[in-house]
């Protein structure tokens, strides 16, 4: 694995102190799931912007893609296909500003890597708490979104969630041995490291069965 210098910079915003994430590479920054009022940090803290990156769908990881879309002038905004509907309306009636991802991560792989600027962007796809729901690897780094926090998960009784695929996520999420030893950065909440919540996929798989 290329060895990157590189900063991560996290700052909770709106009523469920939802995370954004700022990834500082020589190449410039990342944005990962600018919540509301989380316009005015990012764009402090990026001079050099590459692209805006959505775990998932969901309002509070959402809610300041378009002011930043309209202050960073063609930035691309990536989020997976089967999520896209969640940004380009107000599904929930909540007023949100609709956004229009710019590249669509597809939904027959269940990774995908984009190269951006020379950095590998690699989208896990992990269905479940959205149709769309992703981890997205950066340099060594997983922001994992809503599907895994420290020592919890993602939920699967929202509307568009499903419990079958959140279990089968969990299933190849505990699988996959390529990412065990990286740090985890959940959309709320404290970092872990993958292998520690790989290692209670058994503990959560009978709850969301019997939910």
């Amino acid at each position: 694995m290329k060895e990157w210098s590189l900063q991560i910079l996290q700052q909770s915003f709106g009523a469920y102190q939802t995370h954004c994430y700022i990834l500082d590479l020589p190449q410039g920054q990342f944005i990962i799931d600018p919540g509301e009022n989380a316009h005015q940090w990012v764009i402090t803290h990026c001079p050099k912007p590459i692209a805006i990156l959505n775990t998932h769908g969901h309002f509070d990881h959402i809610w300041d893609n378009a002011k930043l879309q309209e202050h960073f002038d063609g930035i691309p905004l990536i989020c997976h296909e089967l999520d896209a509907f969640l940004l380009q309306s107000d599904v929930f009636s909540l007023g949100l500003t609709p956004s229009h991802p710019t590249t669509l991560i597809q939904s027959h792989n269940t990774s995908q890597t984009l190269t951006l600027e020379g950095v590998e962007v690699k989208f896990h796809h992990f269905p479940g708490h959205t149709p769309g729901c992703c981890m997205i690897e950066i340099a060594g780094q997983i922001f994992s979104g809503d599907f895994i926090f420290y020592r919890s998960i993602g939920r699967s009784d929202f509307a568009y969630s499903s419990p079958k695929d959140m279990r089968e996520s969990l299933l190849r999420f505990e699988s996959l041995q390529e990412i065990a030893d990286m740090p985890l950065y959940p959309g709320h909440g404290e970092r872990t490291i993958a292998r520690d919540e790989q290692a209670n996929v058994k503990f959560w798989l009978p709850r969301i069965e019997n939910a």
